[in-house]
C-alpha cells in the first residue's frame, strides 16, 4: 500500500471527513489531498458507520472497480459496491488502496484494493445499518486550497 498518510485509524477521523447535520440520515462531508484520498476517505467513512474498526485485522482482499461519467457518480458507485459486499458476505475493510483513471472527456475509473476480514459477532461491534448511498446530495469538486471536497447522503 502507499506511503502516505493512512485515514483508517479512529483517531484520524478528523483529518478524514466530518459528520454533517441531517435530519433522519448520515450525511458525510470527506476531504483529500488528491481523488485517491478522497476516495479512499469515503471508504474509511462508510466502513467507521458501520463497524468499530480497531477490531478488524486484514488478510481477506476484495476488488471493486468501478467507471462513470464523472466523480461523483463513480464515489456512489464505489461506496455502494463496498455496502452491498458488507450486507451479502459481511466484509469490512481495515485498509484500501485506491488507483483513479480519469479519461480526457471527464470519465472518471476507479479500482479499489481492499484489505479486511468477515465479520465475526462476537469479535466485532457492529454499529449505523446502512441501507443505501444516495445521489441525494452527492458532491465531489475541487477546493480553492488545491484539495478536493466531497459529500454523501447514507440512508441508515
Amino acid at each position: 500500500m502507499a506511503d502516505r498518510p493512512r485515514r483508517w485509524e479512529p483517531d484520524s477521523r478528523n483529518e478524514a471527513y466530518a459528520d454533517l447535520d441531517h435530519p433522519a440520515d448520515v450525511f458525510l462531508e470527506i476531504w483529500g489531498d488528491d481523488l485517491s484520498v478522497v476516495f479512499e476517505n469515503a471508504l474509511f467513512a462508510l466502513y467507521d458507520h458501520i463497524a468499530e474498526l480497531a477490531g478488524f485485522g486484514t488478510g481477506h482482499e476484495e476488488v471493486i472497480t468501478v467507471e462513470g461519467p464523472d466523480a461523483a457518480a463513480v464515489l456512489r458507485s464505489l461506496l455502494a459496491e463496498a455496502l452491498y459486499l458488507f450486507s451479502t458476505e459481511g466484509f469490512v475493510a481495515a485498509r484500501a488502496e485506491i488507483d483513479v483513471q480519469t479519461r480526457p472527456a471527464g470519465e472518471v475509473g476507479v479500482t479499489a484494493r481492499l484489505d479486511g476480514e468477515i465479520v465475526d459477532r462476537r469479535r466485532h461491534t457492529l454499529f449505523t445499518e446502512v441501507k443505501a448511498v444516495t445521489y441525494h446530495q452527492l458532491t465531489v469538486e475541487k477546493t480553492a486550497e488545491g484539495g478536493w471536497r466531497a459529500t454523501v447522503l447514507l440512508d441508515v
